[in-house]
């Protein structure tokens, strides 16, 4: 990994991000919503509700289960609002009560892109998936996890490689940023390999 730059995706600036320090961005991380069933239930925040009605985002719900609603993921939370009752008197703010999302996680995350090096034994950049090494050690050396592997972008560029570290302590995402403009990469130790971080 050569050239490696903090990458400031376009999903950092949506609601579900706050920046929270310079190239770091909170974010929460939820479950999977299954659309089998909506357990929809008036928010009990008022304040919140009226809040979240001016808060720009709101999305046509798709599918047969969500098409009658709109929905806004804000926070971590998904919120729905029936359609037909936007604007009137019983326009209300609902909350699914069986969405995993009730309960997010809140975690930190930041980006890297990098110019890989097969002639070290990485994938080419040309080829969507990121090789495993140097970035499985990377992971381990500094107690983060990777987030988003970013495969529109890793597709379509063919000069760089992107991914996306994440951990629920800030500290580590601001220990793994201290590989930007650092060359990365293994070396074999003999019975072991050892991964390098050096100055370029």
């Amino acid at each position: 990994m050569k050239n490696i730059r903090f990458y400031e995706a376009e999903k950092y600036k949506t609601a579900d991000y706050e920046i929270v320090d310079e190239k770091i961005y909170k974010t929460y991380e939820t479950g999977s919503e299954s659309d089998d069933y909506l357990g929809l239930e008036q928010l009990d925040d008022n304040a919140l509700a009226e809040k979240l009605k001016q808060v720009e985002g709101w999305e046509y719900g798709a599918g047969e289960m969500l098409e009658d609603y709109l929905i806004l993921n804000y926070e971590g939370r998904k919120y729905y609002r029936d359609i037909e009752d936007v604007g009137t008197d019983n326009d209300i703010v609902m909350v699914n009560m069986d969405d995993p999302s009730n309960s997010p996680k809140e975690i930190f995350v930041t980006s890297i892109v990098f110019e890989a090096e097969p002639d070290l034994g990485e994938n080419s950049p040309s080829e969507p998936v990121i090789s495993q090494y140097p970035l499985e050690d990377i992971l381990d050396k500094f107690y983060v996890y990777l987030h988003d592997d970013y495969v529109d972008e890793n597709t379509s560029d063919t000069i760089n490689s992107y991914v996306e570290f994440a951990s629920e302590d800030i500290e580590d995402i601001r220990a793994v940023l201290s590989i930007l403009g650092k060359h990365v990469y293994n070396v074999d130790e003999g019975d072991y390999i050892d991964i390098k971080i050096e100055p370029v």
